[in-house]
């Protein structure tokens, strides 16, 4: 089972965010492509075949199954320099 942490400053900001975009949840998922692949953090109407749904502090978070199947561990945290970071652990 894969355990989300997220720090109450991130729960602060998602949630802005959720009400500012006006969407049903943040998505997580593997973005980019060849050499260059990230992880992407976006607001969305809706969840996608397989996604994994997190509740933290009434935060919806979906993130994709293939994260989930190849981590125990997420970790959202907020740096003021770097801005939201998404860590696996």
């Amino acid at each position: 089972m894969t355990n989300l942490l997220i720090d109450d400053l991130s729960i602060e900001l998602l949630r802005k965010e959720l009400i500012k975009e006006d969407a049903f949840a943040m998505r997580i998922f593997i973005g980019g492509g060849g050499c260059c692949t990230r992880f992407e953090l976006i607001p969305v109407k809706k969840a996608l075949e397989g996604d994994i749904t997190f509740m933290k502090s009434g935060v919806r978070i979906l993130v994709e199954k293939e994260i989930v199947e190849n981590t125990s561990g997420i970790r959202i945290k907020y740096d003021e320099h770097k801005g939201l970071l998404i860590d696996l652990t």
